[in-house]
């Protein structure tokens, strides 16, 4: 995954990560780390979905804007819960945190992360073989 639980709560707070993850049927005040993970869990898939076609995907080494977008796109999840609706500020923070990922699979904004090489391109057919053993000159009179 790209971001941790720590990343969450240092990012957003405690307070509203026990709001968010927190199951409808229980009152306790403290986090739940599972449903926290299965968010960012998703949010790291579809990050590598955008970037997978220009990077090896999982990253080796997480730059801090994915860990943003990872926490980012986490946290919205987290909000679409039964009692829970997503903020106009968490909508509009998902949707730059998207097109952000969509200009970096176009190709125009670039991270500092392993290359995903030429895999599965191709500049077109190759061919490669010896020389002929036969030709017009040697067969001339067959």
């Amino acid at each position: 995954m790209y971001a941790t639980v720590a990343n969450m709560v240092e990012r957003f707070g405690n307070t509203e990560m026990v709001r968010l993850s927190m199951p409808e049927d229980r009152e306790t005040e403290t986090l739940d780390p599972a449903k926290i993970e299965v968010a960012l869990a998703d949010a790291t898939a579809l990050i590598d979905g955008y970037l997978r076609g220009r990077y090896k995907v999982p990253l080796a080494e997480v730059p801090k804007d994915i860990v943003r977008a990872a926490c980012v796109l986490a946290r919205y999840d987290l909000a679409k819960g039964e009692r829970t609706e997503p903020t106009e500020q968490m909508r509009l923070e998902r949707k730059e945190v998207i097109t952000w990922l969509e200009n970096i699979a176009k190709g125009l904004i670039s991270i500092e992360a392993a290359s995903a090489g030429n895999f599965g391109k191709s500049n077109g057919p190759r061919f490669s073989g010896r020389p002929a053993i036969f030709s017009d000159e040697s067969l001339k009179g067959w």
